[in-house]
Parts: structure tokens; sequence; C-alpha cells
């Protein structure tokens, strides 16, 4: 018996034959995760489980049916902090950062000393397309860990530092708010 590939949100797109083998796969898996998984792996985005719903696009929505996603997955999982929505009269950049940082987290920004930024090298080495971060974070007391993936008219060049030393994201379509990553096609 020969194993076959995983079935991406693109190649579904593409042939209804593939769509169906997604669309199964995820009611199958979207309902056992919830069933013989606990808490903790469910929200691991390294457990097996969510491994296998990440390769065959199970947490994005279009060609699903709502029964068939992955429990707890959204487009966006980032829930709001307890301080989403505040607005506050920001005067310069250190305040809009502070505030940013309050309505993501819902902590007290607190100034925890200075970090100098290099400059931008003048030349860079494009690897690809960044395709999805992941990133671990306190919100609201509670570590929490995220996995975004962008959408491909969204993506942002990964450029690395002649010297190897430095990682950029530059371009794409997308800002940080206080849900976390927000794809400019996810308005």
């Amino acid at each position: 018996m020969t194993i076959k590939r995983p079935v991406t949100l693109k190649q579904a797109q593409r042939s209804p034959k593939a769509a169906a083998r997604r669309e199964a796969f995820c009611a199958r898996m979207g309902g056992m995760k919830k069933k013989l998984t606990g808490k903790a792996k469910q929200r691991d985005p390294n457990s097996k489980i969510n491994l296998a719903l990440a390769d065959w696009d199970c947490d994005l929505k279009p060609l699903l049916k709502k029964k068939h996603l992955a429990k707890g997955l959204e487009f966006n999982p980032v829930p709001p902090s307890s301080r989403a929505g505040l607005n506050r009269q920001v005067k310069n950049q250190i305040e809009q950062a502070a505030d940013l940082y309050e309505r993501f987290s819902g902590h007290d920004a607190v100034e925890l000393g200075k970090v100098k930024i290099p400059e931008l090298p003048k030349v860079g080495v494009a690897i690809g397309t960044v395709d999805g971060i992941m990133y671990s974070t306190v919100r609201d007391g509670v570590l929490e860990k995220y996995i975004h993936k962008f959408h491909k008219r969204d993506c942002p060049l990964f450029v690395v530092a002649p010297d190897g030393k430095s990682l950029y994201l530059l371009g794409g379509v997308y800002n940080f708010t206080e849900r976390g990553i927000v794809d400019r096609s996810d308005k």
C-alpha cells in the first residue's frame, strides 16, 4: 500500500477528488483531536496530531464544512486579550508601542531597557517567502503558543543579512494588531 501525501488547500481547490480526500481526513482527525488528546497536547503546535492537521491545512476554512474544521482552530486563533479594544491617545512611538503591547498581551507595558537595532544592510540574501510563523507569548498571565499561516498573496519575503547573523521579514501584506498577525486578506 502506497501512502499518499497530504492534500493542501491549494491542491483541494484544483481537484474535486483531492478536496474530498482532504475533507474526509479533516473530518476524522478534527474529531479525534478533541477525543484522544489532553488539553496540553491540543494546544501544542508540535504535537503529532496538530502537525498532521497543519500538513493538510485543516485549520483553513475554505472547502471545509464547519463541523469538519479541527476543533478549536480558526483562521486567526488568537483570542482577544483582556485589554483588547481599549484605545488611548498616543503621542510618540514609545507610547504607541506600549499601547499595542498592552492591547495584545493584557499586561502593563514596562520598560526593560534599550536595544540597539542594527541598520538594515544594503544587501541581503533573498531565501524565499515566509509561509508561516510560530511564536510563544504570555497573554493575560498564560503562556500561549501560536502558529500563523500567511495567505499566499500576503507572505513576506525572508531575507538574511550577508553575514548570516540577522533575519528579516520584508514586505508582505499584514499587520500586527491586538489579535496578533492579521493578513490583509482576512479583513
